[in-house]
């Protein structure tokens, strides 16, 4: 695991909304679940829109362009048109702030 970074407080993440924060030069969409926040990549592997700006629900955030559905837990596609997984990040909660490990569990499938 690599340094984590922090990248927003807890309460800028309330219960079932996502916010976008940059980690250095990648978009992250992060997602609150039952105070549990989770990191995914923050751009649609379908689309190259921004997941923050789409819809939470549960453990699942929906592309606001077409929408597909994602698992914010371990970033698969759950929904056409996407059929590709999102990259997720590593979460920890201390002290009222949100840190994210910079290194995904994937590279994003439309990355260079």
């Amino acid at each position: 695991m690599s340094p984590l970074v922090d990248v927003a407080a807890s309460s800028d993440v309330p219960q079932g909304t996502a916010l976008r924060v940059e980690l250095g030069d990648t978009p992250i969409a992060l997602v609150n679940v039952d105070g549990d926040i989770h990191a995914v990549h923050d751009t649609c592997t379908h689309a190259r829109e921004s997941l923050a700006a789409g819809w939470v629900d549960d453990d699942r955030i929906e592309c606001p362009r077409h929408g597909a559905v994602f698992s914010v837990r371990d970033g698969s596609a759950l929904t056409p048109p996407a059929t590709l997984p999102l990259p997720t990040y590593t979460v920890e909660q201390r002290d009222g702030r949100v840190l994210v490990d910079p290194m995904p569990s994937r590279p994003h499938p439309l990355d260079p």
